[in-house]
């Protein structure tokens, strides 16, 4: 049977373009290959197949580099590659893959392979094979291998985890998210419309993962799947689609599905410390070969040409949470360098929160009413109990989240005016009005008034309320709108509304133990 050379985009933008044997075939910016960025010459590359040898010579004639597997080839320089490489048109950009049909057998591809410039003088078939007979014994001794495919229902639902037939522990993990990273919506829309709505993202990813098993390592799956939690999506319809998507792959994996809001949900690291403490017979992960591969990486719009801004950063910041080593799929899967792509960072880094000395100045020897301001979550209750405490209960808090409206507050306050205490409010007062009340109070009570403002930012604040979240502490639950709404009405408290002075408070974090002190310090917002 003769055989067949054609180079194929990776995202079908474009039919295979055919290269002929012994023919020289030029690509670039053209109607074919869809490309119209200037920057890609219409005679970018030239590429000679060889159909006897399995070989395609590559040579660049553009002036803006191309790409091969990830490296940037030398202008005019011929290289020989062979089935299944990767060539960028333009580096980093509009990917194409080498495919002979039929594609030639392992023992001749591991030959070819070897005419590659920039690999070693050793096959790649070879390589597997050395990895497939050398499997470190320290990750194999005493660990059974699962014998059918199970799946685990956690904590009333909140995580869900798949071991396929085939798992066994190791130390060394290789770790991955599923939807953008090892699958994608055929549909190209964001969320797939059915449990059939899903392809292998890039066509090396069984490769790449099969190469990871034979080096020893665990594949583990980490995703984040809110739908069923919301009961959007049936777990028994999410299970047919995953067993699918495991069948496709062909590989024995595991697999943790995160639906709630709480721990286990990433970039809270809940899903990798169940791995790790119930479900690696006792291994001890070595972190320094493990590593985490994800979209959701915070690349903003336009990091590559034509890409949406990733949803989140959730995937980049778990690995920054466990100090783990993080890939991108297109820097794992590729080889793509990521040193120009811009990502974002977090508005709030929670690692450089340090407390803070009590401020002696928010206890008035006068009687007063002192008004809190600031967002849900900003630390104002843990103010009130500190104040009320170094007071020696002098100062006594009404709280608006505990008496239900204002008025009720207004109705307290006023009692324990009467008794001669001083009073905290304990709550957002984002505005004029709202802190007008409590102005117009002092003054029929005849005490002073002064406002204490929290230095506390939406960011911090929301990464408060996500801990009490976390922590089960018993708190109005607050959403973003909450969060958005307060923002908008919020106007900067001045002396010229009635207050003797406005003293602005920067957050003191305490923390009931060592482990609540950990997961205070991790990245906890997704974006």
């Amino acid at each position: 049977m003769s055989r067949k050379c054609f180079l194929r985009c990776m995202l079908d933008l474009h039919e295979p373009i055919k290269l002929s044997h012994h023919v020289e075939t030029v690509v670039g910016r053209s109607k074919i290959t869809k490309i119209k960025d200037q920057s890609c010459s219409r005679q970018q590359l030239t590429l000679k197949a060889d159909c006897d040898s399995c070989l395609v010579e590559v040579k660049q004639l553009g002036v803006n580099s191309s790409g091969l597997d990830g490296f940037a080839l030398k202008r005019n320089e011929v290289y020989k590659v062979g089935h299944g490489s990767k060539i960028e048109i333009l580096l980093n950009n509009y990917f194409h893959i080498i495919e002979f049909s039929p594609p030639p057998d392992l023992c001749e591809q591991s030959i070819n392979n070897n005419k590659r410039k920039y690999e070693d003088n050793e096959s790649t078939q070879c390589k597997r094979q050395a990895m497939e007979n050398k499997l470190d014994a320290s990750n194999n001794s005493n660990v059974d291998e699962n014998l059918e495919d199970v799946w685990e229902e956690i904590d009333k639902g909140e995580l869900y985890i798949y071991t396929s037939k085939g798992v066994k522990s190791s130390k060394k993990i290789a770790a991955f998210d599923m939807d953008g990273t090892l699958i994608k919506t055929k549909s190209g829309k964001a969320h797939p419309v059915d449990i059939n709505d899903w392809e292998i993202a890039l066509p090396v990813v069984s490769q790449k993962l099969k190469e990871q098993l034979l080096d020893g390592f665990r594949i583990v799956i980490f995703s984040n799947q809110a739908p069923i939690g919301k009961g959007r999506v049936k777990i028994e319809d999410f299970k047919k689609k995953f067993e699918s998507i495991v069948l496709n792959l062909n590989i024995p994996v595991q697999a943790y599905f995160a639906t709630g809001k709480g721990f286990y949900r990433k970039p809270a690291t809940g899903m990798w410390k169940y791995l790790n403490e119930q479900k690696n017979d006792g291994l001890e992960i070595d972190m320094d070969q493990s590593f985490y591969c994800g979209d959701a990486a915070g690349r903003v719009a336009g990091w590559a040409p034509g890409k949406k801004k990733d949803h989140s950063m959730a995937d980049k910041l778990m690995a920054e949470n466990l100090s783990l080593k993080f890939y991108t799929p297109e820097q794992y899967f590729l080889g793509h360098s990521i040193n120009n792509v811009p990502f974002e960072k977090p508005d709030f880094i929670p690692k450089k929160i340090t407390a803070e000395p009590f401020n002696d100045k928010l206890i008035s020897k006068e009687q007063e009413i002192l008004v809190l301001v600031g967002f849900p979550g900003s630390g104002k209750s843990f103010l009130a109990k500190q104040i009320e405490k170094k007071s020696n209960h002098q100062y006594v808090a009404v709280s608006r989240d505990v008496l239900g409206s204002w008025q009720k507050c207004a109705a307290e306050a006023t009692k324990f005016l009467q008794k001669g205490k001083s009073v905290i409010v304990d709550s957002t007062n984002p505005d004029v009005e709202s802190r007008g009340r409590w102005t117009s109070l002092a003054n029929q009570m005849k005490v002073e008034c002064r406002c204490a403002k929290m230095a506390t930012t939406i960011s911090h604040a929301k990464h408060n309320n996500k801990f009490r979240e976390l922590m089960k502490f018993k708190h109005v639950p607050v959403n973003d709108i909450v969060f958005h709404t307060y923002k908008n009405k919020f106007t900067n408290p001045s002396p010229k509304e009635g207050f003797k002075e406005v003293i602005e408070v920067k957050f003191n974090p305490c923390f009931e133990d060592k482990e609540a002190e950990k997961i205070y310090k991790m990245y906890l917002l997704e974006k």
